[in-house]
């Protein structure tokens, strides 16, 4: 997770007298070193090391916590924009920029909002900010070795903060923390075949391919109250198979909590082979074993929360496959267990 740090000070009236409104809300350029409010914005360091797929610490990988691009906006107490800095990549590099504020933003209250990975540029008022809204789930989501190795969408994953704060009189300094969230919940499934199906059943059990649907088909880009539209996005991935699982791995948009039969489905398809040969394929029969998530509460899915579903498979039908299901928000891990088949 990254931290976004403001340092604030008021600016000297005779900097900016020169200066009309449009260049300071647009995207002022880095002053210099005359006295004046400047806000220098601190992104804190984010190691890039790789853990293993399906492990269950919540630290985020490498591609999925990387910046192309940061839009910083200010509003004041009205929610009107006093000023909005991209990020330069020199400065993306740097995880630091600085710029000015207005005089006029001493000693009041004003809102920060950071915006990552994301062309914000159209929101002029607080209220647009907060009204954008992201429809692009498939972006996110490819095949398992696409998801697990770098980010699917152009640009990397949206990630968005704010915070609030009153700015400090003229010549002070005033420090803003800002954490990034993403929009997007990562859902992490392995599927294993337990040694009990062998004691049940003669024949074998080939998983096919992992299915998520009934998953929400947007997100607002600024946390507030989940509005996920129509609840059809799905994608479907050929799992990938490693030392007996069976490995996929989704992200989509979060929804608040749903009643049972409404929620978030998960679907692993697979064929049961009755004598195990390959040379006798008319006799294979397609399985599927389905089950709602839980997410956090009754269905719940959070912006930036890792769900990590163990399915064990004991059975053909009923409920003899089990399901553990861990929550955490990139930061904490919770669990859901769930039998399918016979």
């Amino acid at each position: 997770m990254k931290k976004i740090l403001f340092a604030a000070t008021a600016l000297a009236a005779a900097l900016f007298a020169s200066c009309d409104k449009a260049d300071e809300t647009m995207n002022p350029l880095q002053p210099g070193t005359a006295d004046g409010a400047r806000v220098t914005i601190t992104l804190s360091g984010a190691d890039a090391e790789t853990r293993a797929f399906f492990d269950n610490t919540a630290m985020a990988e490498a591609w999925e916590k990387s910046l192309s691009s940061l839009s910083v906006f200010a509003f004041d107490n009205g929610g009107g924009l006093i000023v909005r800095r991209d990020f330069t990549p020199a400065e993306l590099m740097a995880k630091s920029a600085t710029f000015a504020l207005p005089k006029s933003t001493a000693g009041t209250e004003c809102s920060f909002y950071a915006v990552a990975n994301y062309d914000a540029s159209s929101a002029k008022t607080r209220a647009a900010l907060t009204a954008l809204v992201e429809n692009s789930a498939a972006a996110y989501n490819g095949t398992f070795a696409e998801v697990s190795t770098k980010a699917k969408r152009s640009g990397g994953f949206v990630m968005s903060g704010f915070a609030t704060k009153t700015v400090g009189a003229v010549n002070t300094t005033t420090s803003v923390g800002i954490t990034l969230k993403r929009t997007v919940a990562k859902v992490a499934v392995q599927t294993t075949v337990d040694p009990l199906f062998a004691n049940k059943y003669s024949g074998t059990l080939t998983i096919n391919s992992v299915k998520l649907s009934k998953a929400a088909s947007q997100s607002l880009v600024v946390a507030g109250t989940p509005t996920p539209g129509t609840m059809t996005f799905s994608h479907t991935q050929t799992p990938a198979e490693a030392s007996g699982n069976y490995n996929a791995l989704f992200y989509c948009f979060e929804n608040g909590a749903l009643a049972a039969g409404s929620r978030v489905l998960l679907e692993i398809n697979a064929t049961y082979d009755p004598d195990g040969s390959a040379s006798t394929p008319d006799d294979r029969s397609e399985v599927t074993y389905s089950s709602e998530l839980t997410g956090k509460a009754a269905g719940e899915i959070l912006r930036n929360g890792y769900y990590r579903i163990a399915a064990n498979i004991t059975g053909l039908v009923g409920q003899d496959c089990a399901v553990t299901v861990t929550v955490a928000d990139w930061e904490t891990p919770v669990t859901q267990n769930i039998d399918l088949g016979a």
